[in-house]
C-alpha cells in the first residue's frame, strides 16, 4: 500500500476487531485482542496505536500508521488546525489541534494540512505521526 509521503516506513499489520470500513485516516487502538486493532472511542484506555490506512471489514487485514508520514482526518477544536501544529487523538477517533500540553493532551502527531478555522470543521490532511509518546493521548470530547 502507498504511503501518503512515500517515507519508507511501513504500516502495522493487524487484524480488524470491527468494522472499520468508516475508519479509514482515523486513530485506532490495540483492541482486546491480541493481534487485532479497533476504533480509537474509548477515552484514554487503550492508547492510540496509529492512523488506519484502509477501510476492512471485521477479520480483515487492517494497515495501521504509527510512525511517519500519512494522510488523516483531523477537526478544528478551540484551537485552529494550522501548520506544525502538535495533534492529540480525540475520543472519537479524530485528530485535533493541542491547547493545552500541561493536561492529558499528549501530542501524537504534527499537522501539515491546511489552515481551518472554524471550531468543528473536519478536514483531511498530512500528519508526521508519532505514536510512541507515552500516557493519555485522548480527550473527553
Amino acid at each position: 500500500m502507498a504511503n501518503y509521503f512515500d517515507d519508507g516506513i511501513a504500516e502495522i499489520p493487524l487484524l480488524a476487531d470491527g468494522d472499520l470500513t468508516a475508519q479509514q485516516w482515523a486513530v485506532v487502538s490495540p483492541a482486546s485482542a491480541v493481534g487485532y486493532a479497533a476504533s480509537c472511542d474509548s477515552g484514554c484506555n487503550p492508547i492510540p496505536l496509529g492512523i488506519l490506512t484502509n477501510n476492512p471489514c471485521t477479520g480483515e487485514a487492517a494497515a495501521i500508521k504509527a510512525l511517519g508520514f500519512t494522510k488523516a482526518k483531523a477537526r478544528a477544536n478551540s484551537c485552529y488546525l494550522k501548520y506544525g501544529g502538535y495533534l492529540f487523538a480525540a475520543s472519537d477517533a479524530f485528530l485535533e489541534p493541542v491547547s493545552d500540553l500541561a493536561a492529558s493532551q499528549i501530542g501524537i502527531a504534527r499537522w501539515f494540512g491546511p489552515k481551518v478555522t472554524s471550531q468543528g470543521a473536519s478536514v483531511y490532511g498530512c500528519v508526521l505521526i508519532n505514536c510512541f509518546a507515552s500516557g493519555c493521548t485522548t480527550s473527553a470530547s
